[in-house]
C-alpha cells in the first residue's frame, strides 16, 4: 500500500488549557477560549460513549490519476458530511456545496490499497475545519458527544444477535453505523448475558430484563427490536432510555442488509435531531455545576463543556465552595445543551435544590446541573 501525506493547509488549533480549581482562577478571571470541537473520535466509554472514527473514510477509486482521486475524495467528503451534519443527503445543507467543490482542500492524509483487482482510497479529513465552515454557514453540526447505542435484536424464531454474529443483518448494522458515525454495539451474548436475558424477553418487551442486561455495557441508549424473517423482511423496534421509550417504529425492506441499514438510519436521524447544533448567532448562557469536590471533576467538566458543538466560548465567573458558575456562548437552545452535557455519566439533574449563586446580570438563561459521583 502506498501513502502520501498531505500537508495541512491551515494552522492547527490548540486545545483549551486546563484551569486550576483554585480561588486564584476566579481572581484572574481567566477566559477559556473555545473553538468548535474537533470531531475525530468519541469520548471514553466511561462517559457512556464509544470510540468511533469520524474523520476517516475508504472508497473505491478507478486509478491513481488526479481526476480519479478528486472524484473519490468528493465521495469520501460526502460521507464525512453525513456524519457531521446527521443528514442522509447533506449536499443541500448550507455550506456543503462549497466544501464539496474543493474536497482536496480538506484532506489531511490519503493512501491507496488494493483488494484483489480493486483499488481503494483511504482518506483522513480535517474535521475541525469542516465543522467550522459548516457552522459559519448555519448548517447543523453533530459533534463528538454521541451516546453509545446498545442493540438487542431477536429474530421471531431465533436467538439474539451478538457481536460475533455473521448474519447479513448484523453486518449491515455495524457497517451502516460506521457510515453514519453512530456508536453502535451488539451484545456479547456470553454466559453473563444469557443469565440475564433471552430472545423471549426481547420479543415480549420485558423492559426490566432488557434494562438489567444492558447495565454492564454502560450504554445510555438501548434499542430493542424483533426481526421477522417470514415473507418480506420486517422489524419492530424501540429506542429506550432508562426503561422509557423515546421512539418506536416498524421497518420493511427487501433484504436483511437493507433492514439493518434502515434501523441504523432511523436511530441516527432521531439522535441528530437531538444533538446536532445549528450554526448561527450564539446566545449567552450561565452553566452552574454543583458537587465539584475534586480538582479532577472540575477538569472533566471544563473539557467536556468546551468540546460540545455550538459552544463558542467559556468563561469561569464564580467559584463558591463546590459549585462553579460559567458563562458560555452557545448557538443552540438551553434544552439542547442540557441534553449534550447529560451524556456525561457524572452530569445530571440535581437531586436536591442547589444552593443559589449570585445571578449574572448580563445573562438571561441559566442551566443548572450537578456532578454525581459513582
Amino acid at each position: 500500500m502506498s501513502r502520501l501525506i498531505v500537508p495541512t493547509k491551515r494552522p492547527r488549533h490548540s486545545r483549551p488549557s486546563r484551569t486550576p480549581f483554585l480561588a486564584s482562577v476566579l481572581a484572574s478571571a481567566l477566559a477559556l477560549v473555545v473553538a468548535l470541537t474537533p470531531v475525530v473520535t468519541m469520548a471514553e466509554s466511561g462517559e457512556g460513549m464509544a470510540e468511533v472514527r469520524l474523520n476517516a473514510v475508504e472508497v473505491a477509486v478507478a486509478d491513481r490519476s488526479t481526476a480519479a482521486r478528486n472524484a473519490a475524495l468528493r465521495e469520501g467528503l460526502e460521507q464525512i458530511l453525513v456524519r457531521i451534519t446527521g443528514q442522509r443527503s447533506p449536499g443541500s445543507v448550507p455550506g456543503a456545496e462549497a466544501l464539496l467543490s474543493q474536497p482536496g482542500t480538506w484532506v489531511e492524509q490519503f493512501s491507496y490499497s488494493t483488494r484483489g483487482d480493486n483499488l481503494r482510497l483511504h482518506a483522513r479529513f480535517d474535521l475541525r475545519g469542516i465543522s467550522e465552515q459548516l457552522a459559519s454557514a448555519g448548517a447543523p453540526v453533530w459533534g463528538r458527544s454521541r451516546p453509545t447505542v446498545l442493540v438487542w435484536v431477536a429474530a421471531d424464531r431465533g436467538d439474539i444477535l451478538s457481536r460475533e454474529s455473521s448474519t447479513s443483518l448484523a453486518g449491515s448494522l455495524q457497517r451502516q453505523a460506521a457510515f453514519r458515525g453512530l456508536p453502535l454495539r451488539l451484545p456479547e451474548m456470553d454466559a453473563e448475558d444469557r443469565s440475564r436475558i433471552s430472545a423471549a424477553d426481547v420479543r415480549g418487551r420485558f423492559d426490566r430484563q432488557i434494562q438489567n442486561a444492558s447495565q454492564r455495557y454502560d450504554a445510555p441508549l438501548v434499542v430493542s427490536a424483533v426481526y421477522y424473517s417470514s415473507g418480506r423482511p420486517s422489524m419492530r423496534w424501540r429506542l429506550l432510555q432508562d426503561g422509557n421509550s423515546l421512539r418506536d417504529g416498524q421497518l420493511d425492506a427487501s433484504s436483511e442488509a437493507d433492514l439493518g441499514d434502515a434501523l441504523v438510519d432511523a436511530v441516527a436521524d432521531y439522535l441528530a435531531e437531538l444533538y446536532a447544533v445549528r450554526g448561527g448567532d450564539a446566545s449567552a448562557l450561565v452553566l452552574r455545576v454543583e458537587g465539584l469536590e475534586r480538582l479532577q471533576a472540575w477538569h472533566e467538566v471544563q473539557q467536556f463543556v468546551a468540546r460540545q458543538s455550538g459552544v463558542r466560548g467559556v468563561t469561569l465567573q464564580r467559584l463558591a465552595g463546590s459549585a462553579a458558575e460559567m458563562r458560555l456562548d452557545f448557538t443552540g437552545d438551553p434544552a439542547q445543551l442540557e441534553r449534550l452535557l447529560r451524556l456525561h455519566q457524572h452530569l445530571g439533574v440535581c437531586r436536591d435544590a442547589p444552593r443559589e449563586l449570585p445571578e449574572a446580570q448580563t445573562v438571561t438563561q441559566t442551566l443548572r446541573l450537578c456532578w454525581q459521583s459513582a
